[in-house]
């Protein structure tokens, strides 16, 4: 097996990083897509306001907004997130914090998911 040279592995790892911001440009721009049509096959009264267009946040940084709060609260969210939680496998990568600390590990891992858009309707308390 031949060893690569060093511009060889500058050049892979160029690459890699040119594909990922790609990828990532095209994926928004397919959500952007998706969220216009959407939007304007809504009903005035119905109409979601799509809050992470361009960028995905964790959810912990979403309950700091106060349009999120006036639709729900953080404990309340949290209660319902850890019953959904509970049913979603733990990853191997996720068992040593699993183990470490069971009574808070599905509450963190929601608050730590970074969903690819969330859209509210304040008028009628949707998320």
């Amino acid at each position: 097996m031949r060893a690569l040279t060093v511009w060889q592995m500058k050049h892979m790892v160029t690459s890699t990083v040119q594909m990922a911001t790609t990828v990532t440009a095209a994926h928004h721009s397919i959500w952007r897509h998706l969220y216009d049509s959407m939007h304007s096959a809504q009903k005035p009264k119905r109409k979601l306001k799509f809050v992470t267009l361009d960028k995905e946040s964790k959810m912990s940084s979403l309950w700091r907004r106060e349009e999120f709060l006036r639709i729900c609260s953080k404990e309340e969210l949290a209660e319902k997130a850890q019953d959904i939680e509970v049913t979603i496998p733990v990853k191997k990568s996720q068992e040593a914090q699993y183990n470490l600390d069971l009574g808070s590990f599905f509450v963190t891992r929601f608050w730590g998911r970074r969903p690819d858009g969330v859209a509210i309707n304040e008028a009628l308390k949707i998320i």
